[in-house]
């Protein structure tokens, strides 16, 4: 893929820069067994497209669970901001190749759904925060990544159009909202979706294994 092509790159955080999908897991597994419940395959099906409070709502409802929304919401970024900071690295090439990027030239901006006391200190604390000239947060628009409108926010914010950009997302749902939005799309290889390989690979433009292939 000749990133020369586009004036500007958008980026999943969770599973394509960030090597992070096992805190979510294990968020899930501790909030859970505080209430003696167990984590379903289906429940993380259903949850992993959601901004927060859409999944605190849906968690709240489907299990009965008697703290406010807000309250599940404060529990889980409690869990999760010490795991991204203390347990969540950079994946294999990432740094390199976003620094190439940078010296070309190339807008970046990261698309997530994670929050942002969240992502941002372990963006910074990996030294990538600075990389990017913008970011979109799918809590700013409550819409998952089944649709295209965290992509097109993020490539308005750089002031540029679908066409002009590439999109790097992880997971098949993800792919096809970038899809559905005009924009080319690599999909990146993590382990939490190698299951959906074969599907990403179909939709996707491109696909890569390692951000090391395309340095």
């Amino acid at each position: 893929m000749d990133i020369k092509k586009f004036k500007g790159a958008i980026f999943d955080l969770d599973g394509t820069l960030l090597d992070s999908m096992h805190i979510w897991h294990d968020v899930d597994e501790e909030f859970f067994s505080r209430r003696n419940l167990k984590v379903t395959p289906e429940y993380v099906q259903v949850i992993k497209n959601m901004h927060l409070k859409a999944a605190a709502v849906y968690t709240k409802e489907k299990y009965g669970i008697k703290e406010s929304i807000d309250e599940i919401i404060d529990e889980w970024l409690d869990l999760c901001t010490q795991g991204y900071l203390n347990n969540v690295d950079l994946k294999e090439g990432v740094f390199e190749y976003l620094k190439m990027l940078s010296d070309n030239g190339i807008k970046m901006s990261f698309a997530t759904a994670s929050e942002k006391q969240v992502c941002e200190g372990t963006l910074k604390k990996q030294g990538i925060f600075d990389f990017f000239s913008t970011y979109a947060y799918v809590s700013e628009i409550n819409i998952g990544k089944t649709e295209p409108d965290i992509y097109l926010l993020a490539a308005e914010r750089m002031g540029l159009k679908a066409e002009e950009c590439v999109v790097f997302e992880d997971i098949i749902e993800g792919v096809r909202g970038a899809k559905k939005g005009n924009f080319t799309v690599c999909g990146v290889y993590d382990k939490s979706s190698a299951h959906d390989e074969d599907e990403i690979r179909e939709v996707a433009d491109y696909y890569i294994k390692s951000f090391r292939e395309l340095l």
